[in-house]
């Protein structure tokens, strides 16, 4: 039943961002297109070996292991360290600070939403470090996920959309303890999820937003060349100096003024063009 209402919130999604972009074609494409999707997606969960249960990994190592050690083992990109293309990369490094900040709950029953899951190397890795939690992975691609497991939901989201997104926001009937936003990085999108789902956050939940200044050296993150990230449009909000985004409204800075307990900027280990571009923040609500 799970998989079914997910199926069905993600499909009729699918197509709703066809007909709010006024993509006609696309849309009756799509009608049949994400179906077969679904179809291919289910068998594979049943047959395939490219999806990992991991409810069937019995796998006491992994619940022993720190948090960086598990992205290194699942290969995301939050850790020290990736491969790709068979190739060593240095990444991120955030493992060092969600241990700062989650230690001391990772045992707790934890409801955690990441907006951006792609392959779900990240929840893979999460759902060790956090073995009572339950997760939501949303995605453009509802269907890239490469692991399943009772405590995980794999859902639809077009983080471009505000329709879409408070669409998501309430079909999550719980509140999150956790909110991971690693989806487009686009200075826009980013401005546009973050009220929504900050009023979705628990008191003393966490609003995490990864890559959060990657301005700096991928242009095409900001079009448009807004020069309030969100960075500096938190660091605003904190010292009550006023401001004007596009993407932002008054109602939405002051019910964030009202409502973040706390804030903290980090930096990573990522290196680009000789720029670190590994700007990390973390919300706390209170």
């Amino acid at each position: 039943m799970k998989l079914l209402n997910n199926f069905w919130y993600s499909y009729s999604n699918i197509l709703l961002r066809s007909i709010l972009k006024k993509n006609y074609f696309t849309f009756f494409r799509k009608i049949f297109g994400t179906l077969f999707k679904f179809l291919r997606k289910k068998f594979l969960y049943i047959f395939s070996s490219k999806i990992v249960n991991l409810d069937k990994i019995n796998n006491k190592k992994f619940n022993k292991l720190k948090l960086d050690d598990l992205f290194i083992n699942f290969n995301c990109d939050k850790g020290s360290y990736c491969f790709y293309n068979g190739v060593k990369i240095n990444t991120h490094k955030y493992s060092t600070f969600y241990e700062k900040y989650f230690n001391r709950i990772k045992k707790k029953k934890l409801n955690i939403l990441e907006l951006g899951s792609h392959e779900g190397r990240g929840i893979a890795s999460f759902y060790y470090y956090f073995p009572k939690a339950n997760f939501f992975g949303a995605n453009i691609n509802p269907f890239q996920m490469r692991y399943k497991s009772k405590r995980i939901n794999e859902l639809y989201v077009d983080v471009s959309s505000k329709k879409i997104l408070n669409n998501l926001k309430n079909y999550i009937k719980t509140d999150l303890d956790l909110i991971i936003d690693d989806a487009s990085h686009n200075l826009k999108d980013i401005l546009l999820a973050l009220p929504i789902f900050f009023k979705k956050l628990k008191k003393d939940g966490f609003y995490v937003i990864e890559d959060a200044d990657q301005f700096k050296i991928y242009k095409e993150l900001n079009p448009t060349k807004e020069k309030l990230t969100p960075i500096k449009i938190l660091r605003n909000i904190k010292n009550n100096i006023k401001f004007n985004s596009k993407y932002l409204s008054l109602n939405d800075a002051n019910y964030l003024k009202k409502n973040i307990k706390k804030y903290y900027f980090d930096k990573g280990k990522s290196i680009v063009g000789g720029q670190n571009i590994s700007d990390i923040i973390f919300l706390q609500k209170k």
